[in-house]
């Protein structure tokens, strides 16, 4: 395999004169495309504490812990728009300072804009440049290929992670105009002219997440409110069947669509809001203590698993392969109001349709496998700096100033296992997102090229993580996400 250099970006980590534009090595693989589908699962907001409190808490390790490519991945972004310039993570200012990460940290949105476009843009915008021109994303791409593409999350559609794989805007708060990309298949964008009005070449065929508008937080009947989708037309048009879509909305609907035979276009919203169960009554105050399902989840309610078994069944009609986002994203809900107990719920959640996905490979489902598809199940950023409480009995920590003592606030506390069915000890010591890494897992075809994204080692990530020996420290950036998608996925004629 050579490096190769593109229109975009060259291969460094820095930025790109006069566009603020950080770019990734990107590499040209020798025998084009080795993988039919892609699957992309993001975990909002995780970090490598996250994954670990929610192994303490289950007794057991998630089927992504044991994928043969494992990574760190920084996911820092441009800055903003007329503000700060973002940079790259240090893992020596990392060990240095327990402050370091809280600051400089990235957005969804131009976190999602790296992972699916590969260029580092401003926060809070959607595929949107520096210099005000709409990027064109992995799946928009795949589209032209003859792939058919999807978006699904447990927050409303619209959101930031799962918007981004179809639509584009200079604000993320625009949902009216971004949900117009995916019902109608026309960007409201004028400098963009990719776009045929007809979901994207009839290949955009499935999205689904929160949003409904008849629904509240706790999937009861409130009085339309149309806020997350645009307008109430929009609503109106998908009852209506608008450019072939089907509509679903309960949870026996989602269920069904999980076997047999589909329609050809799947928009499914089930009875919530802004969250499938995250913002049901009884959220608790910051650092609660509340185990995870204290207060009854809402009923009759797809789970994310769910959602992916019938997504999946969409998508696979497709002979020519397929390319899905497919997110847990009030994880990151839950770190930001500082919930352990939420959050390890939300992460549950996600882990078990990284399951679904990997049994519907191992199965062999419609000629779908291993050697056909990559999966890659990442984050888009840490939030929340979750870390142990660090004085309490058979605590461990990372000893940051080396005086063998913990101190709050200088020294990294280890997440202490409490055993199964219990709340780990654990601390937040952020609202926001943070610059930390996240950890990145592939298996799959093409899984193997992502050593070839190696931009740095952090020689201490093990021991400030507790992490055991198969974390070697390496790390890549988040922009090499669209270039291994890309080049394992789509030939020469649609990579750029």
């Amino acid at each position: 395999m050579k490096f190769g250099v593109s229109k975009v970006k060259k291969m460094l980590i820095g930025l790109v004169a006069g566009s603020f534009m950080l770019a990734s090595a990107s590499m040209a693989l020798a025998n084009g495309r080795e993988a039919k589908n892609v699957i992309l699962m993001i975990s909002d907001g995780q970090g490598f504490n996250t994954v670990r409190a929610t192994d303490y808490y289950t007794g057991k390790k998630a089927v992504y812990e044991r994928f043969g490519h494992k990574y760190g991945m920084q996911t820092n972004s441009a800055g903003k728009r007329g503000g700060y310039t973002g940079a790259p993570y240090d893992p020596t200012k990392m060990a240095e300072n327990f402050s370091y990460a809280m600051s400089g940290a990235t957005d969804s949105a131009s976190a999602a804009t790296s992972l699916y476009s590969g260029v580092k843009i401003y926060d809070n915008e959607v595929n949107y440049t520096p210099e005000n021109g709409a990027l064109e994303t992995f799946f928009e791409k795949a589209t032209k290929a003859g792939k058919s593409i999807g978006a699904v999350s447990t927050v409303n559609w619209t959101h930031a992670t799962p918007v981004a794989v179809f639509g584009h805007n200079i604000s993320r708060n625009k949902y009216g105009e971004m949900a117009k990309e995916a019902i109608y298949g026309s960007n409201p964008n004028a400098n963009n002219a990719f776009y045929d009005a007809e979901n994207y070449n009839e290949n955009l065929t499935v999205v689904m997440g929160a949003g409904n508008p008849f629904y509240d937080n706790n999937a009861c009947p409130q009085t339309p409110k149309y806020g997350n989708i645009g307008e109430e037309a929009h609503w109106a048009d998908l009852v209506a069947g608008v450019n072939g879509w089907t509509l679903i909305t309960t949870k026996e609907e989602f269920k069904k669509l999980a076997t047999g035979p589909t329609p050809d276009f799947v928009f499914g919203m089930p009875p919530a809001y802004d969250t499938l169960q995250y913002n049901r009554t009884g959220l608790g105050a910051p650092n609660s203590k509340d185990l995870p399902y204290s207060t009854p989840m809402n009923a009759d309610m797809p789970d994310l698993a769910t959602m992916t078994k019938a997504a999946l069944n969409v998508l696979d009609n497709n002979k020519k392969g397929f390319a899905v986002m497919i997110e847990g994203g009030a994880i990151d809900w839950a770190n930001h109001a500082n919930l352990a107990g939420r959050m390890i719920e939300e992460q549950i959640d996600f882990n078990k349709a990284v399951q679904s996905v990997v049994e519907y490979l191992d199965r062999n489902t419609n000629g779908n496998n291993w050697s056909n598809t990559l999966l890659i199940v990442t984050a888009d950023h840490e939030c929340g700096y979750l870390w142990g409480e660090g004085r309490l009995s058979g605590a461990t920590f990372f000893d940051v100033n080396g005086d063998g003592i913990f101190t709050h606030g200088v020294d990294y506390a280890h997440v202490k296992n409490n055993g199964a069915g219990e709340l780990p000890d654990v601390w937040y010591h952020s609202g926001s997102h943070t610059n930390s890494l996240v950890p990145f897992y592939a298996r799959g075809a093409s899984s193997e090229f992502f050593e070839k994204c190696v931009v740095g080692k952090d020689s201490n990530l093990k021991k400030i993580y507790n992490l055991d020996a198969s974390w070697s420290g390496k790390y890549i950036d988040n922009t090499c996400v669209y270039d291994v998608m890309a080049q394992a996925a789509l030939d020469e004629n649609h990579r750029r």
